[in-house]
């Protein structure tokens, strides 16, 4: 019995594999002999196929259950969960869409946690999970309807419930003696309103779709003088119902232009004056007349001829007395646009407007358009935001432009936001559009300061906006790193900035001569301890600032100075 079994085993398998090798075999020949199809271009796109499982918080749902794909809000394909808990294994789940776009999963209803992106012709293993509780996509109701004379034949009259952005084929059929008219919806958009085939795409909400009929009247088309040209109604149907939008065009004969329309009854044309237009039927017979007369020329000039074009809109060059005609003015680059003139007198509707349009006269005409050489807009500059900033530095940037100077000069104007007067970094000399930025150092921890930009030209001093920064808390350091990020604190509040000559003659002297010495460096160190409340109470008073500077730093900077050559040797 053993032996029958595996001798059964052994022939199943080389019959699958001989199966599958005429399989192959026979692609082979298909392909070899022509009968597979061939392109002139890229192949049709294929369906992407999905398969897998369907779970609910981690248990398979029920057999059954709809299983839904979308592709960017639009559905492509459902199928049913099989008593496994999976999907597109029979029958198999192809989903149309356009390559890179997002599938959306539904299951029962509630969206799946995973998506993927189409692609043509891929095969693709997707297990979807929902939860308990989710909300389910919405649909929405479609009502359609029509008015008397017709009815909607696709999908339908009546109610109908779809997803936002289902796109919906319309077709409307009018009985004997009406026509159709429009579409039209309260949302929602047409592919066309006055075609009575057409698609709507579902807006998000309930929305009601009437399709519009009307008894038919006649419409005539003529033209004055019948020499000048022909009235031709576009859609060539002869007849419309009230409320229809009609297409009509005039072409004017060799040697005329178009005028105008005008009808024989009271029509709202969307354009009276330009060849192709529209107008609204009335509920009556009527006649529209397309008006022509003798096409003068029309020359267009610029002046200064470098300071741009100026263009007849329609490119006809002639035009019928009466006739509106449209104009545009193109500065080049560095001028401005002035006014329209003409050489004989012509109604423009705006001359100072680069686009307008004016009433040709019967006779040629130039037309002008004027150009004057703009002026450079002045230098700018802008403060930008503070960055790297530390307990004791911070950089400071701007941008700036050149406008009408040659050169300009730049700095930064900083304090402290307690402090009522700015100190300045150095004028620096700048010839081209660009970027600028200072390192500022010798700053208090945790503190608040404020800076902004400031830029000079032709003795004007320009400023960009006030940017703020807060140093960070103090860090435990080294007598080194102490004094590589403060500097002298009491001397930098009277002098009002930590960039004054005199500032630079004490750090000298502290690291020249203080630190090398055991005692000197203690008085440093007791220095930084208590200067710093000391300089904030010195800089709140312009007095104490004065005397401080006059009565202790200057004297000993100028003893320091004096001493210079000792002290340094």
């Amino acid at each position: 019995m053993g032996s029958g079994r595996t001798i059964n085993r052994l022939a199943r398998r080389s019959a699958g594999k001989l199966t599958g090798t005429l399989a192959f075999l026979l692609a082979l020949c298909l392909v070899a002999g022509g009968v597979m199809p061939t392109y002139a271009d890229e192949p049709p796109p294929m369906p992407h196929q999905f398969y897998g499982t369907a779970s609910l918080d981690g248990a398979p749902v029920q057999q059954g259950t709809l299983v839904e794909a979308f592709v960017d809000d639009v559905k492509q394909a459902e199928t049913a969960v099989d008593a496994q808990g999976r999907y597109g294994y029979d029958p198999i789940f192809r989903v149309s869409g356009t390559a890179g776009a997002t599938v959306t999963f539904y299951v029962g209803g509630i969206e799946a946690d995973e998506d993927a992106t189409w692609e043509s012709g891929k095969v693709q293993e997707l297990n979807l999970t929902i939860h308990e509780g989710a909300a389910p996509p919405v649909q929405y109701m479609l009502t359609i309807s029509s008015t008397t004379g017709g009815s909607v034949t696709t999908p339908g009259q009546g109610v109908f419930t779809y997803y936002a952005m289902t796109v919906v084929d319309l077709l409307a059929e009018a009985e004997a003696g009406y026509q159709f008219a429009k579409w039209t919806a309260p949302a929602g958009t047409f592919g066309d309103t006055s075609a009575a085939e057409t698609t709507f795409t579902m807006p998000a909400q309930n929305v009601a779709v009437t399709a519009h009929f009307g008894v038919v009247y006649e419409i005539a088309m003529a033209a004055d003088p019948v020499a000048g040209g022909d009235a031709i109604d576009v859609a060539a149907k002869g007849a419309y119902p009230e409320g229809a939008e009609v297409s009509i065009k005039a072409e004017p004969a060799a040697g005329y232009g178009f005028v105008d329309w005008t009808a024989n009854t009271t029509v709202i044309f969307d354009d009276a004056t330009a060849e192709e237009t529209t107008f609204t039927m009335p509920a009556q017979a009527v006649t529209v007349t397309a008006h022509f007369g003798v096409a003068y020329n029309l020359t267009m000039a610029a002046d200064p001829v470098a300071g741009g074009n100026a263009i007849d809109v329609a490119a006809k060059g002639a035009y019928a007395a009466g006739a509106s005609v449209s104009i545009k003015a193109e500065p080049a680059a560095g001028y401005g646009f002035v006014d329209w003139t003409a050489n004989t007198t012509v109604t423009f509707d705006d001359a100072t407007a680069e686009e307008t349009t004016f009433t040709m006269p019967d006779q040629a005409v130039t037309v002008t358009a004027h150009f004057e050489e703009a002026s450079p807009p002045p230098p700018e500059v802008t403060t930008e935001a503070a960055t790297d900033i530390t307990s004791y530095s911070g950089s400071v940037h701007m941008s700036y432009t050149m406008g009408n100077s040659s050169s300009v000069e730049v700095r930064f104007a900083c304090k402290r936001f307690t402090d009522p007067t700015w100190f300045y970094t150095t004028w620096v000399s700048r010839t081209a559009d660009g970027t600028y930025t200072e390192l500022l150092t010798s700053l208090i921890s945790q503190t608040e300061y404020e800076f902004k930009a400031q830029l000079k030209y032709n003795g004007t001093v320009i400023e960009g906006a006030i940017y703020r920064f807060t140093t960070a808390r103090g860090a435990s350091m080294g007598l080194d790193d102490l004094l590589g990020y403060l500097g002298c604190f009491i001397a930098t509040a009277a002098y009002g900035t930590p960039t004054a000559e005199q500032i630079d003659v004490l750090r000298e002297f502290r690291d020249v001569v203080l630190l090398k010495s055991t005692v000197g460096s203690q008085f440093v160190v007791l220095y930084y301890r208590l200067s710093p409340p000391i300089a904030d109470f010195i800089a709140r008073s312009d007095l104490l600032r004065s005397l401080v500077r006059e009565l202790l730093v200057d004297p000993v900077v100028w003893i320091l100075e004096a001493t210079g050559d000792m002290w340094r040797n």
